[in-house]
């Protein structure tokens, strides 16, 4: 096999071919008679660097344990204070710091310190007000539109709104408290068609058992306000009230007489149909004169509006009759009691049962869907009852509880 004359493999290649592994450098033939040496300098490109030398873990630690020293007693000097008052209050004696204060350079850190956090104080106040304006500043010049403005005013005002409310309604609490204030030597007077003549017997016999109150009841049948030929309210109630000074309530309950038209005050062989304007008129006049009454002998008036009925159309009446009596009586200074609720009732609907916590269902209305069962006429007398401020007493048995 031929040799080349500078080779680092045996050369095959053919005659007038490329050399091969031309990367690689040319260095002289060894052969068996001469052995030629050349020296080869190779130039090393990275340079070499000497690190310094490392520190010992001892040296290392000293350092730190220096640092540490250094760093708390220069704490301890500034806050020295805090850390005397800390010690006194949690175990009630004076530190060793407390007799160092006499040293004029302790001094010195103790006044440092306090300089040092009245400066922290002014500069975190600072901060907090340069803050605050750069806030507001950006929020009335760049975020806050025109829409989001008034979206505020908005949201201002409903808030006011609802802390008048708010107001209001204490206010009303607090008066209605006054208002319904019994003495032992008041009096409570009833007035009402059929459904008061259920209700008031338990009420007057609570507040006379276990209180020595008086009462006075006038409920009769089949009466109403739109008739007062057959029997005239307002002037009942009025005639009561001159020879009854002692009255300080009087509880209404009215309706189911009442959705009938009614002779023309002005022309008795014409009548007004039930619910026109006109009827509407008259009925609230009506309801006036007793509110007007009872103002003006300092009788405060607690008015029931009638339950819902089982018959359709007499339902829908006492919905109308529930709206204007409410309204009249709350223009006048009146408080309103809606029996629906006490009965069971949701909204308009009729409910003859109440459902209480144990799931077990009790009948409150008779049969023929307007009057109260004996339970039914208790739970709406345990209401009347309960409205009322009465004078502590401690009773022998409580005569309320409903059966």
């Amino acid at each position: 096999m031929p040799i080349s004359k500078y080779r680092r493999v045996p050369s095959y290649r053919k005659k007038g071919s490329k050399k091969k592994f031309s990367q690689f450098r040319e260095i002289p033939v060894v052969s068996v008679k001469t052995i030629t040496t050349v020296p080869i300098v190779v130039a090393s490109e990275e340079t070499e660097t000497k690190e310094p030398p490392k520190k010992s873990n001892k040296q290392q630690f000293r350092f730190v344990l220096l640092f540490f020293l250094i760093t708390a007693t220069i704490s301890l000097w500034l806050m020295q204070n805090s850390v005397i008052a800390y010690y006194q209050q949690t175990y009630h004696s004076n530190s060793i710091l407390t007799n160092m204060k006499q040293q004029t350079w302790w001094q010195t850190g103790s006044r440092a310190g306090e300089t040092l956090n009245n400066g922290i104080s002014r500069l975190n106040q600072y901060i907090k007000s340069a803050n605050l304006n750069i806030i507001t500043t950006y929020n009335d010049n760049y975020a806050y539109t025109d829409s989001y403005k008034a979206k505020i005013q908005q949201q201002i005002k409903f808030a006011q709104e609802q802390h008048r409310h708010a107001l209001k309604k204490a206010a009303k609490v607090k008066n209605m408290k006054a208002a319904f204030t019994l003495a032992a030597a008041d009096e409570v007077f009833f007035a009402g068609d059929s459904l008061m003549q259920g209700v008031a017997p338990h009420v007057q016999k609570w507040l006379n058992d276990a209180y020595g109150i008086k009462t006075i009841n006038l409920s009769k049948q089949s009466t109403g306000l739109t008739y007062p030929s057959f029997f005239n309210w307002p002037q009942t109630i009025g005639n009561t009230l001159a020879t009854n000074p002692q009255i300080k309530i009087l509880v209404m309950f009215l309706g189911p007489n009442d959705p009938w038209d009614i002779p023309d005050p002005h022309n008795g062989s014409r009548f007004i149909s039930f619910a026109s304007p006109q009827w509407e008129n008259i009925y609230r006049s009506r309801i006036k004169t007793i509110m007007d009454t009872a103002r003006q002998h300092q009788v405060t008036v607690l008015w029931l509006t009638p339950p819902s009925m089982r018959k359709q159309k007499l339902n829908e009446q006492m919905i109308y009759l529930r709206q204007i009596t409410a309204d009249e009586v709350n223009k006048n200074q009146g408080y309103v009691m809606d029996t629906r609720t006490m009965l069971g009732g949701t909204g308009d609907e009729f409910y003859d049962t109440v459902t209480q916590t144990d799931g077990k269902k009790i009948k409150t209305r008779s049969s023929d869907g307007i009057h109260f069962t004996v339970t039914g006429q208790k739970i709406i007398a345990q209401n009347i009852f309960n409205r009322f401020n009465l004078p502590t007493q401690t009773m022998d048995n409580d005569s309320t509880n409903v059966q």
